[in-house]
């Protein structure tokens, strides 16, 4: 890829991420991490930094254009609207602002946001979604912000082939099951490379000769350790030892701890005390799950 195509805020090796407007505040670029953004339309979020070393900033406009050239375009994120979020550094949780499309798409206007500059030393975040079109071009680029009277580049935006990620075995501690007992939940853990991969058919097949079961006839994303579970229906094989599970959100973006992928499974009555495994292949990337022990009662 090539880094030839700049925002208009941009100097000659990209985004300058340590310019600081002058002012009663500063804008500068969202973070160190670039976002990336394949043409198969994953979400990124680039965005900006805010600090104040003076007093409260009121209420402001936000205009963000994305880049020339590079096709990018603006996300509307299931609320009838494109919104700009306001994380403050003092505040649980974010805040959304709608915004209005101008210059046929290639901008969003947002008035009346409250950045969260409210004393001296205060420090807010500010980003918005974005996705890559189908024939946009590969390289690195930037959105600009334009907050009051203050301008910055994003964060570093990539555009790329695809998003690349790695699948094994979900965990180091072993499934446990009893023949003729209750479920169990092997899985696998995703990985690699920063980018949200595209949704991906996951495939599910039990060991032979194991007398393994489906409990469930889909696959479960726990994005992390303690967040909400998502759940994916799928289609049985006719001799149910194979289960395929077609488009499913891996819920990961490469920089938010690594979701897992695991199903229920259960040992049958007249099957062998053993140690295996099941087989998952999710898109192209295959592994084995964590392990599984299958005990006598």
């Amino acid at each position: 890829m090539t880094d030839s195509d700049q925002s208009p805020l941009a100097g000659a090796d990209g985004p300058a991420e340590d310019s600081r407007a002058t002012g009663p505040f500063s804008v500068i670029p969202g973070g160190p991490p670039d976002v990336y953004v394949s043409r198969f339309g994953e979400t990124g979020y680039p965005g900006v930094k805010l600090a104040t070393d003076e007093g409260a900033i009121p209420v402001l406009n936000v205009y963000v254009a994305l880049p020339q050239g590079k096709r990018l375009k603006f996300v509307d994120e299931g609320v009838n609207h494109y919104q700009l979020t306001v994380q403050h550094d003092k505040a649980p949780d974010p805040v959304h602002y709608p915004g209005a499309l101008v210059q046929d798409g290639q901008a969003v206007l947002f008035k009346a946001v409250d950045l969260g500059l409210s004393e001296k030393g205060s420090k807010s975040t500010a980003w918005v979604a974005v996705k890559a079109t189908d024939n946009a071009s590969e390289g690195k680029t930037a959105l600009t912000f334009c907050v009051g009277d203050q301008a910055s580049p994003s964060t570093p935006v990539r555009v790329v082939d695809h998003i690349d990620f790695t699948v094994s075995p979900g965990g180091p501690d072993p499934v446990q099951l009893v023949r003729g007992g209750g479920p169990g939940y092997p899985g696998v853990v995703l990985g690699g490379a920063p980018g949200t991969p595209a949704p991906q058919d996951v495939y599910v097949a039990l060991p032979e000769g194991k007398r393994l079961q489906f409990v469930d006839h889909g696959v479960t994303v726990l994005p992390a350790l303690h967040g909400p579970t998502f759940y994916y229906p799928g289609t049985l094989s006719e001799d149910g030892q194979a289960l395929t599970v077609p488009k499913v959100d891996l819920h990961f973006s490469g920089q938010t701890p690594a979701p897992t992928v695991f199903i229920g499974v259960k040992a049958l009555d007249n099957g062998p005390a053993a140690e295996t495994r099941l087989l998952f292949c999710v898109g192209d990337r295959t592994s084995p799950s964590t392990l599984i022990q299958i005990k006598e009662k």
